[in-house]
């Protein structure tokens, strides 16, 4: 009896340190509404974004951006879209929208079909970093360009090993590429994962295969630059299975350029027997209506001995302009069709070696392109060529319908 008059006692106790606990716990969030009140005629503002494009950590983003002026033109359909000319007409773009890139934009924004403007790049965990312009996009979306933005790997291509080899990895990787793609209302993406080992051809192909089904279950493309190769097996393309990956991609962009590189001695960029060669094997292992022929529009600058340095147009000529040396077009040499120029100059550490492409080269590649009927043409990269190139493009391509 003593026992159970204890424990009611006990509780009775307790029961008013809880009412008492509650009493000032409602006592101080009426101070603190009160305090709110008081400074509520001068909220802190918040800041307005900026469409210029900035660096950023890239994460899933679970909440779209601010949507485009209601004033703009709606934007293009992914499938079905006819290209402007007969032939597409993709470009890459520096990340900065901006100088040379800009000005060519705008000049040839009545024939140009894609862009890719080099924003992002990866890290072994499979999150996205890089830059964003929400202004490009509205611009392309004006003039009826579809903007699809490149994921690269180059300076580090070992960094997306662990994406591609790892399962789980590589589903994460796809849902922040996906995520980024809705978010930003772009029209697709680009792949442009280089210089990996053969030995990654099956995690390669798996990741291709598994991005294209995610983005075409939202009505947006995939398009993948991937190494020139004229067979299977060869050179830095080995790890690339086109005719695996050709059914599921929408472009294959065919780097065709770099057949002699920073690293190897001089000679032409971009033969056109070589580009030739290349072209005829992609068209037997992928439709040719998705595959692209890859144009440079820069040079190389050999030293004497060492890696030489890309040269756009302008640099080029004020090259010419200064050192006054004899410039030869090369058609032919002993393998097959050239068509590039070439010149040397002599400067303080000896005599340096130019290999750029002409007009003539250009108008060859273009006639690959129709003689295959392939889909058209890919450019590295806008701002980077004499403004000579884009009336070739106009005179030999976007009269081709």
């Amino acid at each position: 009896m003593r026992i159970g008059t204890i424990v009611a006692g006990a509780i009775y106790i307790g029961a008013l340190v809880v009412a008492g606990l509650l009493l000032w716990q409602t006592v101080e969030m009426s101070r603190t509404l009160i305090a709110l009140s008081a400074n509520a005629s001068t909220p802190t503002p918040v800041p307005t974004p900026m469409p210029t494009a900035a660096p950023l950590l890239v994460l899933p983003t679970p909440i779209p951006p601010t949507p485009l002026p209601t004033t703009a033109p709606p934007q293009p359909e992914t499938f079905g879209y006819h290209p402007k000319s007969g032939r597409y007409i993709a470009v890459w773009l520096p990340p900065n929208f901006t100088g040379d890139a800009r000005e060519s934009f705008f000049a040839n924004v009545d024939i140009i079909d894609d862009i890719s403007p080099f924003w992002y790049t990866t890290d072994a965990s499979g999150r996205l970093y890089g830059q964003r312009d929400d202004d490009l996009v509205r611009i392309a979306h004006e003039n009826n360009i579809r903007i699809i933005p490149s994921i690269h790997n180059v300076g580090n291509p070992g960094v997306v090993v662990p994406v591609l080899t790892n399962p789980q990895l590589r589903a994460r990787h796809i849902q922040n590429i996906v995520d980024e793609v809705l978010a930003r209302g772009y029209d697709g993406i680009d792949i442009d994962y280089e210089a990996l080992d053969p030995s990654l051809r099956d995690d390669f192909t798996a990741f291709i295969i598994d991005l294209a089904a995610a983005l075409h279950a939202h009505n947006k493309l995939l398009t993948v630059a991937v190494h020139a190769k004229d067979r299977d097996n060869g050179g830095l393309g080995a790890f690339q299975d086109w005719r695996a990956i050709g059914p599921h991609v929408d472009q294959l962009r065919i780097m065709t350029y770099d057949y002699h590189w920073r690293g190897s001695g001089p000679g032409p960029v971009a033969p056109a027997y070589w580009i030739e060669a290349v072209a005829n094997y992609a068209r037997e292992v992928v439709d040719p209506a998705k595959v692209l022929i890859g144009v440079h529009f820069y040079g190389y600058d050999w030293p004497p001995n060492g890696n030489a340095t890309a040269r756009p147009w302008r640099v080029i000529e004020e090259i010419i302009n200064e050192y006054q040396p004899t410039v030869s077009f090369i058609e032919r040499n002993a393998r097959g069709r050239v068509g590039e120029s070439t010149f040397t100059y002599r400067t303080s550490v000896g005599t340096r070696t130019v290999w750029f492409m002409t007009d003539t080269g250009l108008a060859d590649k273009i006639t690959t392109v129709q003689k295959l009927d392939l889909a058209g043409i890919a450019i590295w990269q806008l701002g980077y060529e004499r403004p000579e190139y884009w009336q070739t493009v106009r005179t030999n391509l976007v009269q081709d319908s």
